[in-house]
């Protein structure tokens, strides 16, 4: 088995387990009938993936007869709907300008420091020079814990004084990198929570200095959200697409969590494309999302 298949299921057990055990109770003794499927909509339900989600789910099981559903067509079903969900969502980050400028944003404790570490590291493997710029100037852990990450992965740390203007701090990376010849540019922010509107309204500064310079910058805007974090992730999504258009996001620390189903959830609603999701936190956890192996991970089969 590859490893991030293996790191995969082991990432998303909880959520597995529930799914799982939850649908072999429901069907291991009882008829099918609608009471059946009332107690499959709930488990559907609290498991994360979503009421719209689950109401197709179940709507389509309806279309069936009631003697011809079992534990393995339920299954079947339930996959077939989670991946026609989740392949239109399911993109690859493709570099395509020099340097390719991906903005991270999030709200405190998502993941998104980390997460520009792994990224560095992915990119400099390939053997592509990358800069990072620590522009979540309010923290000076962020900084510092970004700064570990350059040098581990050699790549280009700008940085300023803490409670420095961050839009200034980006504005002369990017012109710096420039002169560089870097390919990726990795840029952080401060952790936005979603309610604070100083802080959105330094994001909104942030992409105004950046399209100053080029109307296509930044190339990438990516929100982090943090895998248990469950339907709370909806909101985020709605406040920072209020802001600004997303290009993808990252789902991190889906490494045990009890709410993965929530992916299919926010897929559904917003069709926002998923690069990556972290399963672990090693550099190699990191992993491009694939929906049909998340999906059959999500259901064991």
């Amino acid at each position: 088995m590859f490893g991030w298949i293996k790191n995969l299921k082991k990432g998303l057990n909880k959520s597995s387990k529930k799914i799982n055990e939850g649908l072999t109770k429901i069907f291991k003794s009882k008829k099918i009938n609608e009471e059946t499927l009332d107690e499959l909509q709930d488990l559907l339900i609290t498991s994360d993936i979503g009421i719209s989600v689950s109401d197709s789910i179940i709507d389509s099981l309806r279309k069936k007869k009631l003697n011809d559903i079992s534990l393995e067509s339920v299954k079947k079903n339930i996959n077939e709907s989670l991946v026609e969900i989740l392949l239109p969502v399911q993109k690859k980050l493709e570099l395509k300008s020099t340097p390719h400028v991906i903005l991270m944003i999030g709200v405190n404790g998502s993941g998104k420091t980390s997460s520009i570490g792994k990224l560095a590291s992915k990119f400099s493997r390939t053997g592509k020079k990358v800069g990072i710029v620590a522009a979540d100037t309010f923290r000076a852990a962020a900084i510092d814990q970004l700064r570990v990450w350059a040098e581990r992965t050699k790549s280009k740390f700008y940085f300023t004084n803490v409670n420095s203007d961050p839009a200034a701090l980006v504005y002369k990376s990017y012109n710096e990198s420039l002169e560089e010849k870097i390919d990726v540019l990795l840029i952080d922010t401060a952790g936005r929570l979603h309610n604070k509107s100083n802080l959105m309204d330094e994001l909104s500064k942030i992409i105004r200095v950046m399209k100053k310079i080029d109307e296509k910058l930044p190339q990438e805007i990516v929100l982090v959200l943090d895998g248990n974090s469950g339907q709370n992730s909806l909101k985020q999504v709605e406040k920072f697409n209020e802001v600004t258009s997303l290009s993808g996001t990252i789902i991190t620390k889906l490494d045990g969590s009890a709410k993965g189903g929530f992916i299919v959830s926010i897929s559904k609603k917003f069709k926002t494309p998923i690069f990556f999701i972290g399963v672990g936190e090693s550099e190699d956890d990191l992993i491009d999302f694939n929906a049909k192996e998340f999906s059959k991970a999500l259901l064991s089969l």
